[in-house]
């Protein structure tokens, strides 16, 4: 495979997909183009986007002049040596395509962007190509952007379909469509006959123009930032390798496998939690959530065959700011160096979630999914023994 005759220097947290983007820009052809010429299938199964085997990530290293460790910071796999949702031990999948297969905790079908981010930095380079899609918004836990002070977006402004929606089995929508720029939609606004091509959005997803409807007041914002640095420095290669989890350090894999499910039992025991949330607003906002989960739940109740009632509870939220609502309580939660303080604080949640649902409660709690100090606090307390003791 020869190398293409021009490439560029991946940014700053970029991801794979939206490299060959702004690749495919540069060089005047299609996303799809791309893939062929650099050794990868036009049509880029969504597992791509977590792992590249051996053959795909040198062969693409090669054609576009970078090295397989470059290659290999575009990908989703790095996160687990810290992120717990993508950490072999803490989310156990038999093959590396199998990790982001039904896992709510990684975004494969969309992402989460800043729209001020995406239009660059005022570089030459980022104002012909755009910035970086970056692999930070495809986790749910990040929400906010620091530099720019604001939620995170997720869908376009023009069609209001989840930013860089991917069809089944296709990480980059459009693939053979070369009319589009890195930062526009490529959503297919309408289904035509196969005859006809349908027509792509096309939307500037950059647009400032559509304001959120009722952004955080300054309280709630300084506590979604400084709950954000936290996250971000934990998720950094050269970031801490522990961090303090119900009562005792723990490793960072460990922690966002903490929040995890910690959230799931926040809202299945709903509104048991509502005092740790930091502000009026993030209580307010887990109420709204809490109510559109349990209207989801309520059907299955009445289907044949596993109800899988569970499953609206143990997913991060959609919205960004029930997001940050959601990590704040359970970072609240969680926040403590006193084993039994952290056995106090969530007693009564372990108690709601057993009365509510038993099964949860144990798939919850089960040693491939928590740190050991979360399992501590949380386990069944010998009969006759009080949360308090």
């Amino acid at each position: 495979m020869r190398p293409l005759p021009r490439s560029l220097d991946p940014l700053p947290d970029e991801t794979l997909t939206g490299f060959v983007l702004r690749l495919a820009h540069r060089l005047g052809t299609t996303p799809g183009e791309i893939a062929i010429r650099t050794g990868l299938p036009s049509r880029l199964p969504l597992g791509f986007l977590y792992h590249l085997d051996y053959e795909h990530l040198t062969g693409f290293a090669h054609a576009t002049q970078l090295t397989p460790a470059e290659v290999s910071s575009m990908l989703l796999a790095p996160f687990g040596e810290r992120y717990g949702p993508l950490n072999p031990a803490l989310t156990p999948r038999r093959t590396p395509a199998r990790m982001i297969y039904d896992n709510p905790w990684v975004l494969t079908r969309s992402t989460r962007y800043c729209p001020h981010c995406l239009a660059g930095d005022g570089t030459a380079i980022q104002d012909l190509h755009g910035g970086a899609w970056r692999r930070l918004w495809r986790l749910p836990v990040t929400f906010l952007c620091l530099r720019h002070q604001r939620l995170l977006q997720r869908q376009c402004p023009g069609c209001a379909t989840p930013a860089q929606f991917a069809p089944a089995a296709n990480a980059i929508a459009r693939p053979c469509d070369q009319t589009l720029h890195p930062w526009q939609c490529r959503f297919t606004t309408r289904h035509t006959p196969l005859q006809q091509p349908g027509t792509a959005c096309a939307a500037d997803l950059t647009r400032l123009d559509t304001p959120p409807a009722a952004p955080p007041d300054a309280a709630t914002m300084t506590v979604l930032s400084q709950l954000q640095r936290q996250l971000i420095d934990l998720l950094a290669a050269d970031g801490p390798e522990s961090t303090m989890s119900a009562g005792a350090p723990v490793p960072v894999p460990h922690y966002f496998a903490d929040l995890r499910a910690t959230v799931a039992m926040i809202f299945r025991s709903w509104p048991v939690a509502r005092e740790c949330a930091s502000t009026l607003r993030l209580a307010a906002t887990i109420d709204e959530e809490h109510a559109y989960r349990v209207a989801q739940a309520d059907p299955l109740l009445n289907t044949p065959g596993k109800k899988k009632t569970s499953k609206p509870y143990t997913t991060p939220p959609i919205e960004c700011l029930a997001t940050g609502a959601a990590l704040d309580i359970a970072a609240n939660l969680l926040d403590t160096h006193d084993p039994g303080d952290a056995r106090r604080r969530l007693a009564p949640l372990v108690q709601r979630l057993r009365e509510t649902d038993l099964a949860l409660s144990t798939w919850l709690r089960r040693p491939s999914w928590i740190s050991a100090s979360l399992r501590e606090a949380v386990m069944d307390l010998p009969a006759g023994r009080k949360a308090a003791a």
